[in-house]
């Protein structure tokens, strides 16, 4: 399983963004290994405000609407996940993570997934575990 963060999604969709080709290469590799794609709501939310920017709140409707429909799935989020999103801001207080990066990390150290889409050096940076040794398998 392969968490999708923002900016994976938004160079994905919009073609003038500078990583839609890598986006494109990727989302096809993706396919071919059909591999299942997820996120989390932070994650939408986040897509859709960059999006009404670019095109508006009806089309960004319909885009983020057909990213489901293509079968990206939504881990849903949990109370321990923000607390945790939280924690890392202060373990973490070196880095300007944002709060849906957190949000995002949380919820994959709780599910013990490790590989993510971003082309967000922050996604580069974190280790999860108790042990803060686990980096994240990129893809980029």
């Amino acid at each position: 399983m392969l968490f999708a963060d923002t900016g994976a999604l938004f160079a994905f969709l919009v073609r003038n963004d500078a990583q839609h080709l890598d986006a494109v290469r990727v989302e096809v590799d993706i396919r071919s290994r059909r591999e299942q794609v997820w996120t989390i709501d932070p994650v939408l939310t986040e897509l859709w405000l960059l999006l009404r920017r670019e095109i508006g709140p009806t089309r960004s409707d319909e885009l983020v609407a057909a990213l489901l429909d293509r079968g990206v799935q939504r881990e849903p989020f949990e109370d321990q996940d923000f607390t945790r999103a939280l924690q890392f801001g202060r373990q973490w207080a070196d880095q300007d993570f944002s709060l849906t990066d957190r949000q995002a990390f949380a919820v994959l150290e709780r599910t013990r997934r490790q590989r993510a889409w971003s082309y967000d050096n922050d996604f580069a940076v974190i280790r999860l575990g108790p042990d803060r040794n686990r980096p994240l398998d990129l893809v980029r």
